[in-house]
């Protein structure tokens, strides 16, 4: 039932008072002793005589669930219905449905239609950075091709290739950090194919998306060896750890920086894939040349994820997924959403932890900086350097299929033994 305590009363009008009051006395068939009235008084509110106290639509409320109050207020006051989160988050559905609601009514208003498009463009430019994504059509690679139509064969194979590598890792979507990212990833693997990607994916933004963002965040992979930046110390891990606020971003973090593992593993992990008992993310992913095994996290970090985390994630998908279905979206992908151990957006969890690094070390980090972090620190604790490949997935297949089929398969406890002797634990 409604908490009317969570509710700002004042914002209700008499009209919508009214029709609760008519409604909690037919529909519930509540009388007037159990409102604390007499039978008297509702008659002079119904004749227009008196007024729906505060006192007495709190009363009413009680008597209804949250669902009966957005029917009563009704679509032409809509936006009262922010009201029923005075003391607390706002219900994404109702979000929802007062959007679409603005925009119907801007469709038939011009004036209401140019504050909305203001309203929109400033907000667009202040997030801009944020969630600076292209999102790749068929036709953008049609038209590509016909750029290139003058190359070469081998060259226009080439680009083709790459580029369509590239597009499928990242999901049809270009985002700077996601591009700059992937091409470390890449270059960690194989230094070629990261050359042969970054020099494709140039081109292509150059000549077909005209994105000087896009275009200036990343540069070609050149084919030599190129000198490695100092790695981040515990310290500076701790310190970033400590100043996000963002609940999500603080989870997605962590994880990264205690099981070494790359940030498009960590955010594409599913809710099963996780391991509370043992402390363990289960990736047994095969790629064309990656091979992740498992990785560990601490126990504090097991504690956050079980008393914090976890309870936090499922509070959000009980409150977003009616507004995913208000939106348009099916339901195998709001099931495939819901299994996601991160269901947030990237850019909003990269961004919550831009802004904690600038905050407590004094620069933007990158999230892969936290994979060099992780293998530098359990170096310098004494893990073997074939331990340390086998969590962070460096292994070449070969040697990586000889070890899960004749010793791995046995030896998670070893290896979580070994994880814990290097005492790695960001949180406090």
């Amino acid at each position: 039932m409604v908490d009317p305590s969570k509710i700002d009363l004042d914002r209700i009008p008499q009209e919508v008072r009214l029709k609760i009051l008519e409604y909690v006395r037919r529909e519930k068939g509540v009388k007037p002793k159990r409102l604390e009235v007499t039978s008297g008084y509702l008659s002079k509110i119904r004749r227009g005589e008196k007024p729906v106290s505060d006192r007495l639509l709190a009363k009413l409320l009680r008597f209804l669930t949250l669902d009966e109050l957005h029917k009563l207020i009704g679509k032409t006051v809509r936006a009262r219905e922010l009201v029923i989160t005075k003391n607390g988050r706002l219900d994404y559905m109702t979000v929802v449905e007062i959007l679409k609601l603005i925009e119907e009514e801007a469709e038939k208003d011009p004036f209401l239609k140019s504050i909305i498009i203001d309203i929109t463009r400033r907000w667009a430019q202040k997030a801009k950075k944020a969630i600076h994504t292209y999102r790749v059509r068929s036709e953008d690679i049609e038209k590509f091709k016909k750029l290139i139509s003058d190359k070469a064969k081998k060259t226009r194979d080439d680009y083709i290739r790459y580029l369509s590598k590239a597009l499928r890792d990242l999901n049809w979507e270009l985002n700077p950090d996601r591009i700059r990212e992937y091409l470390i990833e890449l270059k960690e693997e194989k230094r070629e194919v990261a050359h042969k990607v970054s020099v494709a994916l140039k081109k292509f933004i150059k000549e077909v998306i005209q994105d000087p963002i896009l275009y200036n965040s990343f540069k070609t992979i050149q084919s030599k060896e190129e000198l490695m930046k100092k790695p981040l110390t515990l310290t500076e891990v701790k310190a970033v750890a400590k100043n996000i606020e963002h609940i999500g971003a603080k989870a997605y973090f962590v994880l990264l920086a205690e099981t070494g593992l790359r940030p498009g593993e960590v955010l594409n992990l599913t809710i099963d894939q996780i391991d509370l008992l043992d402390r363990m993310v289960k990736v047994l992913r095969a790629g064309e040349s990656k091979r992740a095994y498992v990785s560990f996290f601490s126990k504090k970090t097991q504690e956050f994820f079980a008393n914090v985390y976890l309870p936090f994630r499922a509070k959000f998908v009980k409150q977003y997924a009616p507004a995913l279905r208000n939106l348009g979206y099916g339901e195998d992908y709001i099931k495939e959403w819901n299994r996601r151990l991160f269901p947030f957006r990237d850019y909003e969890l990269r961004q919550e932890i831009y802004r904690a690094s600038e905050k407590a070390i004094g620069r933007q980090i990158s999230l892969y900086e936290l994979r060099a972090f992780f293998a530098s620190y359990m170096s310098l604790k004494g893990m073997p350097a074939q331990i340390i490949d086998i969590i962070q997935g460096r292994l070449p297949p070969k040697q990586f299929q000889v070890l899960a089929k004749h010793y791995l398969a046995i030896s998670i406890r070893d290896l979580r033994d070994l994880y814990d002797r290097a005492n790695l634990t960001i949180l406090n």
